[in-house]
């Protein structure tokens, strides 16, 4: 069955617990904690490394990671992840798992449990959700689990949901985001998100604030961050993650007497405008800035693209090809 941590809310990373809160605390949101798609090191993010301690004089009551936390899960990642991240943490770490996190078939699952779940603390509701799964659809036992957790809004008296997930799925098949986020993951059908999920978030009360906070966001992203409040269904739709660039930055929510707040982390100094100004208007004219090419990198990316799987899967789809044409060649010409 899915899981509800609500009896105790334990990190399956750092095995730390989201102690009593009272009614004001924090919590620390972003994505692809593993960085720049080119960091085969093993190791985190090299912004995120750097900023452990300043994370953690904050005293969040919680480390939300909005998928790729890995870019792999092998022995040597979670060494290296132990050492530099896990043991530096002074909070709870969870994650919301994300297409690599899931590469290596069901090892993940098998060290840190299930990958979707909810829990609840003071006033909010936070429900986790594998966007991987299903081809992007949250179905089946995810869909009982998701409309379970939306159950506890009246019981417990939410003033606040909080989603969590890798892919914005939110985003897929709307023509108002569609082409904000190109280079993410996608699914290779729609979604359910338009016939099964959007119906569960209109139906939310109306005094209810509700976010959904993706982290599947590419490189050429303007910023770290995007913020739009959707008026069909009253949620407000979020994204932010890390890529090992000058604008790294993480998402620090405050909640204080069920009344939230957002504030931008900058990892390299970079000043920040308020998150809410990362807007649709934002995101339609601002361009990112653009990556100077560095020929003394050539080497490096020759053997990272040799050492990925996708070069080698296309490279044997090719001699296939390849070799069926040959075939058939061979055999027109016999006829002739």
């Amino acid at each position: 069955m899915f899981a509800n941590m609500q009896a105790q809310v334990i990190s399956p990373f750092n095995k730390l617990e989201i102690k009593d809160t009272g009614t004001s605390y924090s919590f620390i949101v972003s994505g692809h904690f593993h960085g720049a798609s080119t960091n085969i090191s093993s190791f985190p993010a090299s912004s995120l490394q750097a900023n452990i301690d300043t994370l953690n004089a904050l005293h969040p009551s919680f480390l939300m990671s909005l998928g790729d936390l890995f870019l792999d899960v092998n022995d040597t990642y979670l060494q290296h992840y132990q050492k530099s991240l896990f043991d530096k943490l002074k909070m709870p770490l969870f994650n919301s798992v994300g297409n690599h996190d899931l590469a290596n078939g069901n090892m993940y699952e098998k060290i840190f449990g299930k990958e979707y779940f909810y829990f609840t603390v003071q006033s909010e509701l936070f429900i986790v959700l594998n966007t991987e799964e299903s081809n992007g659809s949250i179905k089946s036992e995810q869909l009982e689990m998701f409309q379970k957790a939306l159950s506890q809004i009246t019981e417990k008296k939410i003033k606040n949901v909080f989603i969590f997930s890798h892919r914005p799925i939110w985003s897929e098949n709307s023509d108002k985001y569609k082409n904000l986020f190109e280079g993410n993951t996608r699914s290779a059908l729609s979604t359910n998100f338009d016939s099964d999920i959007k119906p569960l978030l209109k139906s939310i009360p109306k005094n209810v604030n509700t976010f959904w906070c993706s982290g599947s966001m590419g490189a050429a992203a303007p910023a770290s961050f995007f913020y739009d409040k959707d008026a069909e269904t009253n949620v407000v739709f979020m994204q932010t993650a890390l890529r090992d660039l000058p604008r790294d930055a993480a998402l620090l929510v405050n909640v204080n007497n069920g009344a939230v707040t957002f504030n931008g982390i900058s990892f390299t100094g970079q000043k920040l405008d308020p998150v809410e100004t990362y807007n649709m208007d934002y995101w339609s004219k601002t361009v990112a800035p653009e990556q100077q090419f560095n020929y003394r990198m050539l080497p490096y990316l020759t053997l990272l693209m040799l050492h990925h799987q996708y070069f080698w899967i296309g490279f044997g789809s090719a001699l296939i090809l390849l070799l069926i044409f040959s075939i058939i060649r061979k055999r027109w010409k016999r006829k002739k």
